[in-house]
């Protein structure tokens, strides 16, 4: 299950509004927040907790989707109960490039001059 530990900044006077959006998102854990004069600007800590990385890409669309968040800055992240389920095989990884080994094994049979069997072929 992957964990991350996140802080939030956000315009001044959203502060308070964007923890309270916060709280409505599934998996984000608000942790308080408060003004840093120096900087102008409203800091909140949030931890994400998802299932799937995914899970946590659509959490921080979310996230920066709310008015007034400026920024979301990962502090740390903790991926290896996801990486443990991978390789137990109980979850799957996503893999968008999914084919490509395939494609880039015709590719070299080709230009080897190879058939599917790896064996060359006669002109």
């Amino acid at each position: 299950m992957p964990i991350v530990s996140c802080v939030v900044t956000t315009l001044p006077e959203k502060g308070k509004e964007v923890e309270k959006e916060l709280l409505k998102i599934p998996g984000v854990e608000v942790y308080g927040g408060g003004i840093k004069e120096e900087e102008n600007a409203y800091h909140i800590i949030v931890v994400l907790d998802a299932e799937r990385y995914a899970e946590l890409e659509q959490m921080e669309k979310d996230i920066k989707a709310i008015d007034g968040v400026l920024q979301l800055a990962v502090v740390e992240a903790h991926f290896l109960e996801e990486f443990e389920k991978i390789e137990e095989g109980e979850i799957y990884p996503i893999n968008p490039f999914r084919g490509l080994r395939k494609a880039e094994k015709e590719a070299e049979r080709a230009w080897l001059g190879e058939d599917e069997n790896g064996e060359k072929e006669v002109h």
